[in-house]
């Protein structure tokens, strides 16, 4: 299947209604020649789409690229993942299964890329001068006593117990670390329901 040309006539019919905003019907403005590959905004690069046809030109976008692949089709891969989210003026896109299957696809695909470019340098060594870069942007920053504790205790090898506070419950006297008092036990203390019910 063309793809492309599908993607084409789609455009260039609906520039032809000359539609317009504002009138009974809700339009999306779509980038005929898409901003992330070099387009622009004059009007000749854009078309006014209802929601369902600015959906179907990104999946036929996404599907053209596909077969050709690199930068290109990861940014129409971001494209048509970016149509799903729902905001304010949209409304939430109904999807059947197969088109759910693509967007979870063009998902993965959206962010393939950027995870290898983004993790090429993370666990090598850093150079001398690259630790001095660090340690010198570090200098000045304030840090609190618990937060210097916590990265004592970290260094030194103890474990710190969170949530060690143990607490008793004033009414039947049962024991319990504080957190957990608190959220389950306090409201709901068998006795106050007893004492409530006589």
């Amino acid at each position: 299947m063309n793809y492309f040309k599908h993607y084409q006539l789609l455009c260039f019919t609906r520039k032809t209604m000359n539609r317009q905003k504002g009138d009974s019907h809700y339009y999306e403005k779509h980038h005929i020649l898409p901003k992330s590959l070099g387009g622009d905004n004059n009007d000749t690069n854009l078309v006014l789409l209802t929601s369902k046809e600015h959906y179907l030109a990104h999946l036929l976008l996404y599907n053209h690229y596909k077969n050709i692949g690199g930068e290109s089709f990861r940014k129409m891969a971001f494209a048509l993942v970016s149509m799903l989210g729902s905001n304010k003026h949209q409304q939430r896109q109904v999807l059947s299964s197969r088109q759910y299957d693509i967007a979870r696809e063009a998902a993965i695909e959206s962010k393939l890329g950027v995870k290898i470019l983004d993790t090429v340098n993370y666990k090598q060594p850093k150079s001398e001068n690259h630790r001095e870069n660090i340690r010198l942007a570090r200098i000045g920053t304030k840090r609190s006593e618990f937060t210097k504790n916590k990265i004592s205790l970290n260094r030194s090898g103890v474990v710190p117990k969170h949530n060690s506070v143990r607490v008793n419950c004033p009414i039947c006297n049962k024991e319990g670390q504080l957190s957990a008092m608190k959220r389950w036990h306090f409201d709901n203390c068998k006795k106050i329901a007893h004492a409530e019910l006589a």
